[in-house]
């Protein structure tokens, strides 16, 4: 099955990609960089078609540079790298707001919302629209909603509760099908159950979660993300189905159950 985007923009580094593309997985085509200012997608820029896979989250380098784009630079994901210097997802996307999420934990259980929107602690900006759920190390990670893996790490045991340990989080970043990002953080180590380029099916385990990166006990950050025009990311407003119906906003406290499918 294929997931089609009109348009699609990653920026590493500080270089802009742009693609019109059917991304199927990392064997379709090669991944292209495109040269341009500074988080900033040029408007003029052709569509190329690529493999975001090859880019985000790739454990070996390309095999080849492609030609037709001048000049062209390939770049590949490296652990030392933010999430934040990685643009993925659709510039400016419509986000789906009919679509109804799905709890990103396993049926019959429940966790407690230790931040929900707009929390003063860290979910400010940005982060407004995410969700922290409480977990133990090792709890089963399931996918909210149906996406291409597109960009994850998997390689940090290390937690601080200092913003210099961002960049140690492991996470795992799905692109729907309307162009944002889910995006599951504090992963434990090694645990991503899933491969780049991989099509997750909304319910399927991708991860465990963990007490990795800028973060001060075991907990599952989550939330879905559109891409400004300047490459930065915002959170976006997401409903919740549970057994006792659909939620607009996480409440602070509150536990809520997956509705069971038997």
């Amino acid at each position: 099955m294929r997931l089609l985007l009109s348009s699609l923009a990653i920026t590493v580094a500080g270089l802009a990609f742009a693609a019109s593309s059917s991304l199927a997985g990392p064997a379709d085509c090669t991944g292209l960089l495109l040269p341009a200012a500074p988080w900033v997608v040029p408007d003029t820029a052709e569509p190329q078609a690529a493999s975001i896979a090859e880019i985000g989250g790739s454990r070996a380098p390309p095999t080849a540079v492609p030609t037709g784009v001048l000049p062209a630079t390939l770049l590949r994901w490296a652990p030392e790298l933010d999430r934040r210097q990685v643009v993925l997802g659709a510039i400016d996307p419509d986000h789906d707001d009919t679509y109804v999420y799905r709890l990103p934990y396993g049926e019959g259980v429940s966790y407690p919302v230790i931040q929900g929107y707009g929390s003063k602690l860290s979910h400010t900006g940005p982060e407004y629209f995410t969700v922290d759920f409480r977990m133990d190390v090792g709890t089963p990670v399931y996918a909210a909603r149906d996406g291409v893996v597109v960009l994850f790490e998997d390689s940090h045991d290390r937690a601080c509760w200092s913003e210099e340990c961002g960049r140690l989080a492991n996470f795992v970043v799905l692109l729907h099908s309307d162009g944002t990002t889910g995006e599951y953080y504090h992963l434990a180590r090694n645990s991503v159950a899933v491969a780049l380029g991989e099509h997750v099916r909304r319910g399927q385990l991708i991860a465990r979660s963990g007490n990795t990166g800028y973060s001060n006990a075991p907990h599952l950050h989550f939330g879905v993300y559109r891409t400004e025009r300047d490459g930065r990311t915002q959170s976006v407003p997401v409903r919740f189905l549970t057994d006792a119906g659909i939620i607009d906003a996480p409440r602070m406290g509150a536990r809520y159950l997956n509705p069971s499918s038997r």
